[in-house]
């Protein structure tokens, strides 16, 4: 097979609708005119006008990329041009054509129902988040959607990255009048357009993208044709991560780069599968045939070895153990691509230890010959307690095509859980797998990660090169990977630090580069390399970088720095006990851990939407604009999990998580916290204790906005106090303990199974959110008692909440009942008209102070007229959390 054909159709499906952007934008725009341009539009049914006009414009954007770059310039075949822009053809007669048609639309199976067309729309037309329309359970009545995406490039801040309500919007948004005709309640529904045309915003994108694609070209038009995809994608994402993809549909939920990204996905597999047979034409559309197979890759054991270490030296080294961890699951996955000789673009998501790939079905064998020596290294490097294990599950067209892709995630999910069970399978018959090892010392173990491989040193060298790997982490801008592990030593004399990691089994060398050494990558002299732009510098446009001075592949992306900056005492980072003696009050570390809830599940199942019926518009049947169809008064929902759908979701979670989050803690508030990891879906923070509360609870409000605030997205979070000496890796147990505790919470109090968790745990009482800010209220005036010295009331009911904690557990017990039903039997003991008396008593003439206590811990309203608990609005009974904020006012002033 030629590579450079594969090349091309990954660059064709990239760029196939590029054209909708600079359409929008008017760029390009007297195309449209010209007949050379127009043959690559389609006719109506009458064969009178021409239709999809965007096709011009991609055909304009390609004879500008062909100019540039020497690899398009000097190819003996344009036929990648048309490829491109003659996607909505259906009279073409070459493979590479059928395969990007065929791609571009089981891509775009999501904008089956619901099309509707007026003047001008493309322009008007806003992205709507996916997220919004998540369903669990919790989102019965949700039925429309409020909230859209700004036109914007993307960001790693609110303005680009968060939807917002259709009312905040300075664009004053509008329902479309025309589409309501014949609707029975048109608030069931929501096709947001402006009232303004966007051409401004759309104008302002196409010329930065532009700009980026011509600084591109001046500083390296010599690159490779894979390198230049590469390249083409990140840019890409930058501008059209937030532009939508259809808009002539009731949900515009796709964003254009999601759709370019699957299609070139989706077209370089079904290239490589027909190209194995004789007749590569032949079966090329049969809809139950499976062509693809989506690879689920996950590395087990990543969290045990990241904080398998002692407190020596574990500040240093946790976080160089963590970006260690991100380092090679990324490089394997990139690894895995090259022995398969595939386009990157058939990785559609990557990030937290697990990524999803998209392969022709006849790479399955070559795939698990490359796992194999992955699993190899792994079981050199770690002596088998970290495995790359893979799940796969077939995929037939009509699995895209019907919104069935959730199918595939979940088959590819089970297979990985099988996988699991046979760790190192491949090599137990190797005769030396149960030999001893001969470098094995059983009298001498590594003070850091108690390892007795034999060492030089006082610490192994893999400690010893994780906490320099920490240390260089904190002015690292960007990361060149170099695919020869002797050409990367020989590369990294090029910079003066040379802080370089080798991966000799996989035979990458990774470099890394603060920002006094960009300017040196100008000297790099290998094109077999691919360098990531970290956190600003990756923000940057590119004719403000310095840019490698051969076509190496460019990425963006963001790193949860340890910014030592605000945290050094004489030129050293704190260690924990640092950060132990900085707290407010006892002296502790504190350890957060946070993840999103059910997110499985929201892949295999979240993504069903209301079914509609069709509605007569002019006398004629429209489909997806009536009614939604509703059974036994619910929503009939049917499965929309399109592919374009799974992989916008996953990249915006990860955008979240990789990207706001390393800014949030920037904050002031949150000077005396460390990001260890964030990623994927989930946060690990270490810190002095007292600020972790707070940085919770606004991970947990950010979080809720980034999600439209639908129920079925949350994130439950775990806090856990430790004393500077204490074992990290113990600590990092029992704040996932915490975590895992507080996603229990809820379910502990409902006899039936429930899907949303979103809880907290602080120490070792777990609270709902919900509860969360009535629990700040009481934190509030226990502080107050103490600063008026009166500690009485707070050691009161301290004891009153000991005694019904022992009093709910000894019922739980003797009567075998629930959490819940063991508090609504004690919700009338002793201790209801003990704690009004002590009210009475304590605060004779503070009327003021009584009310307030009474509002917390019981009904709202004067102490008189307290009725038996109603708990205020709390989710929760108060006593049965009230051990919360009593132990974070104690520890504040401990």
């Amino acid at each position: 097979m030629d590579e450079k054909q594969q090349d091309f159709i990954v660059l064709a499906g990239l760029i196939h609708d590029i054209g909708k952007l600079l359409e929008r934008g008017e760029v390009f725009s007297e195309s449209r005119k010209d007949e050379t341009y127009l043959e690559f539009c389609p006719r109506d049914k009458k064969g009178g006008f021409h239709t999809h006009l965007h096709c011009t414009h991609t055909k304009c954007f390609c004879d500008e990329l062909e100019q540039k770059f020497t690899c398009l310039r000097t190819s003996s075949s344009n036929e990648w041009k048309t490829w491109a822009s003659g996607h909505h053809l259906n009279d073409e007669q070459s493979f590479g054509a059928k395969v990007i048609r065929i791609a571009d639309r089981l891509s775009s199976s999501e904008r089956e129902e619901g099309q509707y067309y007026q003047k001008g729309i493309g322009q008007r037309t806003l992205l709507e988040p996916v997220i919004e329309k998540v369903f669990l359970h919790n989102n019965d009545d949700k039925t429309a959607t409020s909230y859209r995406y700004p036109l914007s490039r993307i960001r790693s801040d609110d303005e680009s990255l968060f939807p917002k309500f259709w009312k905040d919007f300075p664009e004053e948004l509008i329902f479309d009048a025309d589409a309501h005709e014949g609707l029975e309640d048109p608030t069931q529904w929501s096709h947001l357009l402006t009232k303004k045309t966007l051409k401004d915003e759309y104008q302002k994108l196409c010329q930065s993208f532009l700009e980026d694609i011509d600084a591109l070209a001046r500083k390296n038009s010599d690159i490779s044709l894979r390198n230049l995809t590469i390249c083409l994608s990140s840019i890409l994402e930058r501008y059209t991560a937030n532009v939508p993809s259809a808009t002539n549909v009731r949900h515009p939920d796709i964003s254009l780069f999601d759709h370019m990204r699957t299609t070139a996905s989706i077209a370089q597999a079904l290239y490589i599968e027909q190209s194995r047979k004789q007749n590569c034409l032949a079966d090329l559309e049969i809809k139950n045939d499976s062509k693809w197979l989506l690879v689920c890759g996950d590395f087990s054991g990543i969290q045990k070895f990241i904080y398998n270490l002692t407190n020596q030296g574990a500040a240093k080294g946790l976080r160089g153990r963590s970006y260690y961890v991100q380092l090679f699951c990324s490089l394997s996955s990139r690894y895995l691509l090259r022995e398969l000789d595939l386009n990157p673009a058939a990785l559609l998501y990557d990030s937290g230890g697990k990524f999803y790939i998209l392969i022709p079905s006849c790479l399955k064998d070559d795939l698990y010959v490359a796992r194999k020596s992955i699993n190899s290294w792994l079981l050199n490097k770690f002596g088998g307690s970290v495995y790359m294990g893979l799940g796969i599950a077939p995929v037939t067209s009509d699995m895209f095509a019907q919104g069935n892709m959730h199918e595939a995630w979940k088959a590819a999910a089970e297979d990985l859980e099988k996988d699991r069970t046979g760790k190192f399978r491949d090599f137990l018959h190797e005769q030396d797998f149960f030999e001893p090892q001969v470098d094995f010392n059983p009298t001498v173990s590594c003070p850091v990660c108690g390892t007795r491989m034999v060492h030089q040193s006082i610490k192994c060298s893999l400690c010893e090169q994780l906490e320099k790997l920490g240390l260089w982490l904190r002015d690292t801008e960007a990361v060149l990977t170099v695919w020869n592990a002797k050409a990367g030593v020989e590369t990294s004399s090029i910079f003066n630090s040379r802080k370089i990691i080798i991966f000799d089994d996989l035979d990458a060398a990774v470099i890394l580069i603060s920002s006094h050494e960009l300017s040196n990558l100008r000297y790099l002299k290998t094109e077999d390399a691919e360098c990531i732009f970290y956190n600003e510098s990756g923000e940057k446009d590119i004719k403000h970088l310095d840019l490698p001075g051969v076509g190496v592949a460019l990425q963006f992306s963001y790193l949860g720095r340890w910014d030592m900056r605000r945290q050094m005492d004489e030129n050293q980072p704190w260690d924990f006990q640092r950060y132990a003696d900085e707290s407010q009050g006892i002296k502790r570390i504190g350890l957060l851990r946070m993840d999103v809830d059910n997110l499985g599940l929201i892949f295999m199942q979240g993504l069903y939407f209301p079914q509609r019926e069709s509605l007569y518009i002019k006398g004629k049947s429209v489909p997806g604009w009536g009614n939604v169809v509703v059974q036994k008064g619910q929503p009939v929902r049917r499965p929309m999990a399109s592919i374009s759908r799974m992989t916008t979701l996953s990249r915006q979670l990860k955008n979240f998580f990789s990207g706001y989050l390393v800014n949030l803690l920037k904050k002031d508030s949150f000077d005396k916290c460390q990001i260890i990891y964030s990623g994927g879906d989930d946060l690990f923070v270490i810190g002095s204790w007292h600020q972790l509360p707070e940085l919770a609870q606004t991970v947990q409000d950010k979080f809720s906005a980034f999600c439209c605030h639908n129920q079925d997205m949350g994130i439950s979070g775990g806090i856990t106090l430790h004393r500077g000496k204490y074992p990290i890796y113990k600590a990092a147990q029992l704040a996932g303990a915490a975590e895992k505790k507080a996603k229990m919470i809820r379910s502990d109090w409902i006899n039936t199974v429930d899907l949303k968790k979103s809880g907290f745990c602080f120490q070792n009482t777990a609270i709902l959110w919900e509860d969360w800010q009535l629990a700040q209220k009481i934190i509030h005036l226990l502080e107050k008692e103490s600063q008026d010295s009166n500690k009485g009331f707070s050691s009161f009911l301290r004891q009153m909440t000991a005694g019904n904690q022992t009093f709910s557990r000894k019922l739980m017990m003797e009567k075998n009942i629930s959490h819940s039903m063991a508090w609504k039997e004690i919700a009338f003991y002793p201790w209801h008209w003990r704690t009004k008396y002590q009210l009475k008593r304590r605060y004779k003439n503070q009327t003021d102070q009584i009310e307030k206590w009474a509002e917390v811990l019981f009904d709202q309203g004067k102490i008189s007229e307290m009725s038996q608990n109603k708990n205020n609005g709390a989710a929760l009974p108060v006593f049965s959390w009230l051990e919360l904020p009593l132990t974070i006012a104690d520890y504040l002033h401990r």
